[in-house]
């Protein structure tokens, strides 16, 4: 895969000349490969990309390009996740206080304990940071005391940000309301990298394809039993699932008892799903939940229609019209299945014409609209100055201060 900048950019002078991408592991998730991709991206825009990585293993490591600078933090294995965050940030504020890095990138709900870490370094040795809220904050089902609780925490780990993005204005307004912040940034999800452009489905193909890990949450046990009501009707349709989990066994098994062996595929683990895309009639999401669904980015981009669990706010959003595809209820087989069994009845769409409606999310616009965030502190680092062994501030005098968030007035909250 490659990144390349199919929008204008600014010059080079005007972005930072130094980021730090902070990341608990290169595991299989939507954070972890949109952080990939924008490092990806600023290193190709000549800019200085170091990414602290709690450990340096996982599959999408073959992702990162070797311009991006690795820091490998070597923690332990056996930690857990809340575990793995704090010590990521611990070490990540001595990485950071040794080092003139100007701004730092926190991907995801999932590792802002870095904020109020890296913050507590002196002003003069503290990045400038821009946080992603990437999941939702409030949820249906979460008690009013749980809520509390998290909004509290919410407030503690994100009130340091310098800024702060969200992928909706729902999120940002959330965002806001609970953090008590005067700006939320709205930047789309930068999940697509360059892949070409799609193609047409091939002629008679009725391949379905789904992706995710295997696990509990992302409902392929509800699909498979789907596409046993879909083949009864489609003989010759296809269900292939990309991806490796813990739920591989019991899936296999779902197949068998199914009759549906020589019907279904699990692939295991692949780098990119976009060859399997390129071989399918429509991509399916069968989740009960999501944070946002990259995934289906990735299919419009390739040119395939969607059929869609409602696991997450982004897919009302991504499905505006009935060329772009269906969303049907969570946990509802017969839905599920008859939405895959009317889209295999059509004529598939234009391709093109699906792969416009994602064009927002490519990872150079997202990048570009990180880096005019990120913009305000290269122009103060620039402008202060050691005086008499004090840190005098004349970011003020930069008229390039005031214009840094031009670009993205459109998005603010």
């Amino acid at each position: 895969m490659s990144v390349i900048t199919p929008i204008k950019c600014g010059p080079i002078s005007s972005v930072p000349g130094s980021i730090a991408i902070v990341l608990r592991d290169f595991r299989l998730g939507g954070s972890e490969r949109v952080a990939i991709g924008l490092a990806n991206y600023w290193a190709s825009r000549q800019i200085t990309v170091t990414l602290l990585v709690g450990r340096d293993d996982g599959p999408l490591r073959s992702l990162l390009l070797p311009a991006v600078e690795i820091v490998d933090l070597a923690l332990k294995p056996g930690l857990g996740d809340t575990r793995l965050a704090w010590s990521l940030a611990f070490r990540a504020r001595e990485v950071l206080r040794l080092r003139k890095i100007g701004s730092c990138y926190v991907p995801g709900n999932s590792h802002w304990p870095v904020i109020p870490m890296i913050k507590s370094l002196p002003a003069a040795q503290a990045p400038h940071v821009v946080a992603q809220v990437s999941s939702p904050v409030c949820r249906p089902g979460r008690s009013r005391l749980i809520q509390i609780g998290y909004d509290w925490r919410m407030r503690r780990l994100l009130g340091k940000a310098d800024a702060i993005t969200t992928l909706s204005d729902s999120l940002a307004y959330e965002t806001r309301e609970i953090v008590g912040c005067a700006h939320v940034n709205v930047v789309p999800l930068p999940a697509l990298w360059d892949e070409g452009r799609p193609s047409p489905v091939r002629q008679g193909t009725m391949t379905i394809l789904a992706a995710g890990r295997l696990v509990p949450i992302k409902g392929f046990d509800l699909l498979i039993n789907a596409f046993a009501e879909v083949e009864a009707r489609h003989p010759e349709a296809r269900l292939v699932i990309c991806g490796e989990g813990p739920e591989r066994g019991a899936l296999e098994n779902l197949i068998g008892s199914l009759g549906l062996t020589a019907r279904v595929t699990l692939t295991g683990y692949v780098p990119s799903i976009r060859p399997f895309l390129e071989q399918a009639r429509l991509f399916v999401l069968s989740s009960h939940c999501e944070s946002f669904g990259a995934v289906l980015l990735e299919a419009l981009a390739a040119g395939r229609q969607i059929v869609s669990t409602r696991c997450s706010p982004a897919v009302e959003s991504l499905i505006t019209c009935a060329t772009a595809g269906r969303s049907v209820p969570t946990r509802d087989v017969a839905a599920l299945a008859g939405a895959m069994s009317d889209l295999l009845y059509e004529p598939s769409p234009d391709c093109e014409a699906l792969a416009a409606l994602v064009s927002p999310f490519h990872v150079s616009r997202g990048g570009e609209d990180f880096l005019a965030l990120m913009r305000p502190r290269s122009a103060e680092l620039r402008a202060t100055e050691r005086v008499g062994g004090e840190l005098r501030d004349k970011s003020s005098q930069s008229p390039g201060a005031s214009m840094a968030h031009a670009s993205l007035k459109k998005h603010a909250l």
